[in-house]
């Protein structure tokens, strides 16, 4: 059972095009990929950020970025994490000197695809096998869950970008169920 998901097959899975789709729907958020981070800075062509967002990705593999890259958070279960990010204003700030990256919270979009079942596929319990026959994801694919979780020191943060049908309402069940809750201690 895997805690990661190789490198190769995140390449496949999730190439340019996807990172590329997916940061022109972003609205709150800019990954770090210096692709993306630069490219809405600095004039280039699609051939550049192709380039950078590569060399960056082979920086992030030679300091183990795609290692335990599966990482379980509640509500939702294990996620695959895709690519370090930032909100907008704390780009901002690094652009402008204000804050270094290493003062920003970690941020990471991470992802999840469900099967017909609505079972996870980037989970611990599937074979090397089983993720070597994934294609291409496509960033609208109506079955992936794109996230944002934060690390602090309270804990996990969450912060759903897209989810499938069946996702959007367990999380609607689990907030119906917390508000229930909160209303019968304020009663009680």
């Amino acid at each position: 059972m895997p805690r990661n998901i190789n490198t190769k097959d995140i390449n496949r899975m999730f190439p340019f095009e996807f990172f590329s789709e997916l940061n022109d729907q972003l609205i709150s958020y800019s990954m770090l990929n210096s692709a993306f981070f630069l490219g809405m800075h600095i004039k280039m062509d699609e051939l550049k950020k192709r380039e950078l967002f590569e060399k960056d990705r082979i920086k992030a593999q030679t300091i183990g970025l795609n290692e335990n890259n599966i990482l379980s958070v509640e509500p939702l279960g294990e996620l695959l994490l895709l690519e370090t990010c930032c909100t907008l204003q704390e780009k901002e700030a690094i652009l402008k000197g204000g804050l270094q990256r290493s003062q920003v919270p970690l941020s990471i979009l991470a992802v999840q695809l469900y099967d017909s079942s609505h079972l996870a596929v980037f989970a611990s319990d599937v074979t090397d096998e089983s993720i070597e026959r994934i294609p291409e994801v496509l960033w609208d694919d109506p079955n992936l869950l794109i996230a944002i979780v934060t690390l602090g020191e309270e804990g996990a943060n969450l912060s759903i970008l897209k989810a499938p049908p069946s996702v959007e309402q367990l999380l609607e069940q689990i907030l119906h169920e917390n508000t229930d809750l909160e209303m019968q201690k304020d009663n009680e």
